[in-house]
């Protein structure tokens, strides 16, 4: 999954190369940071969810628990990569 959005980025960044003849680079991720990326994600969706339980606040228990299933969900695309 993780693989078809860099090529769609990619390819993006290829269109915009071709039609606007600017140079830029979609860089391709390595493991270390992905896995870095997934962990502070997942930090920060928790207080985030804390914050929404404690402060009966709806909208961010909903966003702190759609964060810890983003990172639970790239941390798993990343280790079945390699």
């Amino acid at each position: 999954m993780l693989d078809k959005l860099y090529t769609i980025m990619d390819t993006a960044c290829n269109w915009g190369n071709k039609n606007w003849g600017t140079s830029i680079r979609f860089p391709k991720p390595i493991k270390k940071s992905i896995v870095f990326s997934a962990f502070s994600s997942g930090i920060i969706s928790s207080a985030l969810l804390i914050y929404g339980i404690f402060f009966n606040k709806k909208w961010v228990l909903l966003f702190g628990g759609l964060g810890i299933i983003s990172s639970v969900f790239i941390f798993r695309q990343s280790v079945k990569k390699a």
